[in-house]
């Protein structure tokens, strides 16, 4: 497929040091009239992006351009995939964010004065999401949500966020990751709600639910991408998640089908 002649362009800056290929993508955008910038941020090739009104780290070059149309705007479109834009919820409550990347829901859950619990096992998109979220302390779980503790094979895709346990094509690589159990990390005992659990494990849907059975009856939302996204095969696990969690009190409230998500409401949390 021919690029773009800007893609081109940035597509050329990438083996660049990471200031000139920052001045190349401002010319860009400045000449397009894109709302965001971006500018390194420290010595471990994190960048900053930001606008007139928000401002986010990243760590891969080419995700800048999820940001062209502005921060909020990225933020606000990744909420309406998910579909949490429809619900109706009060402010509070804890959202637990299993495939946080750099921890953009993170400013939609805090904007609403929600605890936010991140899991990202990518340690650069760790450390972005502490720097979004926690003001960089080391509070995002480095860990793969898994139906039980054990030390995975975690297959790394990084530039497009698409890193899985199971074996995908393109990935650049495999490393050691701890796999862990939501029911053994976060405790909900006492957190009133509303609580939201976002979902997304490239494939591994099925296996992070069922480490997090006892954790459900205290969750009253699970909005969950199960798209085509697991193994070689790129099957989806929409029949499997949509089996959970009906079995369990759940009730389907939300869903589309181009990109696979669906949200779900615990029935015996209703008031």
């Amino acid at each position: 497929m021919l690029l773009a002649p800007e893609d081109k362009l940035i597509s050329l800056l990438n083996s660049v040091p990471l200031p000139a290929y920052c001045a190349g993508v401002n010319l860009v955008s400045a000449l397009r009239g894109y709302k965001h910038r971006v500018r390194p941020h420290g010595p471990d090739g994190t960048l900053l992006v930001s606008d007139a009104d928000a401002a986010i780290h990243i760590c891969r070059r080419g995700r800048h351009r999820r940001y062209r149309r502005g921060v909020q705007a990225a933020i606000s479109d990744l909420v309406r995939q998910y579909q949490i834009d429809r619900l109706d919820i009060p402010g509070g409550g804890t959202f637990i964010d299993c495939g946080a990347n750099v921890g953009e829901m993170g400013f939609w859950a805090r904007n609403r004065g929600m605890r936010y619990v991140a899991f990202e096992p990518e340690p650069a998109e760790a450390r972005c999401c502490d720097l979004n979220n926690f003001d960089g302390r080391a509070e995002t779980h480095r860990a793969a949500l898994w139906k039980e503790p054990a030390m995975l094979t975690f297959h790394s895709k990084p530039d497009t966020g698409d890193g899985s346990i199971f074996e995908m094509d393109s990935s650049i690589g495999t490393t050691q990751v701890q796999g862990a159990r939501l029911d053994d990390t976060v405790d909900l005992d006492d957190a009133a709600g509303p609580n939201i659990f976002k979902l997304e494990a490239e494939g591994a849907e099925p296996e992070v639910l069922a480490g997090a059975e006892a954790s459900l009856q205290n969750i009253d939302y699970v909005a969950v991408d199960c798209g085509y996204e697991r193994g070689r095969a790129q099957q989806h696990t929409f029949v499997e998640v949509n089996s959970f969690l009906t079995e369990r009190g759940f009730r389907l409230v939300e869903a589309q089908f181009r990109r696979v998500t669906a949200i779900y409401r615990n029935t015996a949390r209703q008031q």
